[in-house]
């Protein structure tokens, strides 16, 4: 049994035919897929390239090959290709004998409003629509109405699944339940994938404040609030508290973000990597003191969970899945950048809480080691095949 498998992801193919990513999306990852079906299939949208770039990793590879949407930026350019986006989904998703469908996403919605002859489709959910546009996508009231618009997509295209399988373990599902009653399929995994080597064999163990802070997250977009974080900084130094900040991720406000930090007298104090490997990552990871994530908008971040396994103390927003995995001494509400100072100053300077959160987040990381996850996911992609099977 084959298997189409829809991506939000942005995705470019060399002269050759091969398909490269900057993001999680790598060859590895769609093996999970393959081991429980003959080909995988992926529709994303993809753009043609002259080379490669030296921070990307192949994705596409032997079985798994690429169906490219129109390489649309933004809600403007997913209108503009809304008609051929609908018309690929469709008849690429009744040519296979499994479809899942990693949600949410504006493509999937497109391809199941109105007349639709998709069915008996499995959805993957890593985030909540109705969050995200609030946080901010277009900066209009286009936001609020595509708020609603994807809540309720979501909810219908949940409603009429065959199966589902949520990053979160209580959140998700309860803003998108499947319905019960027909028999559908529920279950909770992550998608990260940790491997040992993912993870520091201690926890960390400090004897003097910390001083050096870390953030990951795209800058395609401001979902994961690095202008509330540079608003922190600021407020922290006007009370004399200082730190030094590796900002890795690229994206197109990147200038933006680096002029604001210009103009709040933080230039000395903050890096701006860029798009780093993901070898990269964790040697950033090592190298802090304490990981932060000033989000607005989350499903379960991968990135989060990677800097516990490295024994990172963690101070994030308490978005979408985040309190399922940080204790409420370290959270925040998303934008209020001055309770975020006020408890990274207090958590910097106190080396008996640091040793505490990095026992914790440690231990709490173990929870998503591989191979707990990939057994769940197995169970999940069998139960699915055997509802098709039995609706054959």
């Amino acid at each position: 049994m084959n298997v189409v498998i829809t991506c939000e992801f942005r995705f470019f193919r060399t002269p050759d035919g091969k398909v490269w990513t900057s993001s999680a999306f790598q060859y590895q990852f769609w093996q999970r897929y393959l081991q429980s079906f003959d080909t995988v299939k992926v529709v994303a949208r993809v753009k043609e390239v002259s080379s490669s770039e030296a921070a990307w990793v192949l994705s596409s590879g032997p079985l798994v090959t690429f169906v490219p949407l129109p390489y649309y930026i933004g809600v403007v350019g997913l209108l503009k290709h809304s008609l051929t986006i609908r018309s690929l989904l469709q008849n690429v998703c009744n040519e296979d004998d499994a479809i899942i469908f990693r949600v949410p996403s504006q493509s999937v919605m497109l391809a199941t409003l109105g007349p639709n002859t998709i069915a008996n489709y499995a959805i993957e959910v890593v985030g909540d629509p109705y969050q995200v546009f609030n946080a901010g996508v277009t900066h209009s009231l286009l936001d609020k109405f595509m708020a609603k618009v994807s809540r309720w997509a979501l909810r219908s295209l949940a409603d009429s699944a065959a199966a589902a399988c949520y990053v979160t373990n209580t959140y998700l599902q309860r803003l998108y339940p499947v319905d019960d009653m027909s028999g559908a399929i529920s279950v909770g995994c992550s998608d990260i994938e940790l491997y040992p080597d993912d993870f520091v064999d201690k926890p960390r163990s400090f004897n003097s404040p910390a001083t050096n802070l870390v953030f990951v997250g795209s800058l395609s977009q401001l979902y994961k609030g690095p202008d509330t974080l540079l608003k922190a900084l600021k407020e922290l130094k006007s009370k004399n508290i200082y730190f030094t900040l590796n900002m890795l991720g690229g994206g197109v406000y990147l200038p933006e973000i680096q002029e604001m930090a210009s103009a709040l007298g933080l230039s000395d104090s903050v890096n701006f990597v860029g798009e780093v490997s993901q070898q990269e990552v964790k040697s950033y990871l090592d190298q802090a003191d304490i990981f932060v994530m000033p989000s607005r908008t989350e499903g379960l971040p991968r990135a989060l969970i990677e800097a516990m396994a490295r024994g990172l103390p963690c101070l994030a927003s308490n978005v979408g899945g985040i309190p399922e995995l940080v204790q409420a001494s370290c959270l925040f509400d998303a934008e209020d950048y001055m309770t975020f100072a006020d408890k990274l100053g207090r958590l910097s300077q106190d080396t008996n809480a640091l040793n505490a959160a990095s026992a914790r987040n440690l231990a709490v990381a173990h929870q998503y080691e591989n191979d707990k996850l990939q057994q769940k996911r197995q169970d999940f992609y069998h139960r699915y095949k055997m509802t098709l099977l039995e609706k054959a």
